[in-house]
């Protein structure tokens, strides 16, 4: 039996919260969910970080809205911090991408932290690829690996779109990246990881958050 688009949200949002607090439950999921019927219902949700979908606002505008809707999206609240994140497979690149980041950033001090299924949740939870990308790092055996996230300090808005424009254009000249076929993970989709990765706007403040490198009392209405 096929599922269907809400269920599918469902059960990666789901899978998301599972590895947070484990609430909302997936019955209450499923009666927030279905209350998002239009894009102005999202921005409702964005409006209220007490909001029990408010930490996946982005998850829920790329899965019902499309891509196109999720670079465009203008979240209500913001941090004027960033911060850039290297996959262990990748850490050859830490020192020349910091060295670049700092022609143009304010680069804090470098964090080390292991690569664990709670670290990747935090990047990509919640989203179709966060399943086949955790089990591409598993079967590469990268997990427990050491993981760098390099801090931005005094990000605007205009700094952040900079820094989405910038990993667009240098993240592959910088490494290459690495593909695990899904069906090596018995998954549908590959496993893709890039050389470096920085939250979109939607995204920001609320990886931020995940990654605890602020709290709740850093981010502001804009």
């Amino acid at each position: 039996m096929c599922m269907t688009d809400t269920e599918e949200l469902i059960d990666l949002l789901s899978d998301y919260f599972l590895q947070k607090n484990g609430n909302p439950v997936k019955e209450e999921l499923l009666q927030y969910i279905e209350a998002i019927n239009t894009f102005e219902d999202l921005i409702a949700v964005d409006r209220d970080p007490r909001h029990p979908l408010w930490r996946v606002v982005p998850q829920i505008a790329m899965h019902r809205f499309g891509l196109e809707t999720f670079q465009k999206f203008e979240p209500n609240y913001a941090a004027d911090k960033s911060f850039v994140f290297v996959h262990p497979a990748h850490r050859h690149i830490v020192g020349s991408l910091k060295n670049s980041l700092q022609e143009r950033w304010i680069v804090g001090k470098e964090i080390t932290r292991a690569l664990t299924p709670e670290l990747i949740n935090s990047l990509y939870g919640g989203y179709r690829w966060h399943a086949p990308y955790a089990a591409g790092c598993s079967y590469l055996g990268y997990l427990g690996q050491p993981a760098t996230i390099l801090p931005l300090a005094s990000c605007s808005h205009r700094a952040l779109r900079e820094l989405i424009a910038y990993k667009n254009a240098s993240r592959t000249a910088l490494s290459k990246k690495i593909i695990v076929p899904g069906e090596c993970l018995d998954q549908t989709m590959d496993a893709v990881i890039q050389a470096f990765h920085c939250p979109d706007v939607i995204e920001n403040s609320r990886q931020l958050l995940d990654l605890e490198l602020i709290d709740i009392n850093n981010i502001y209405n804009k």
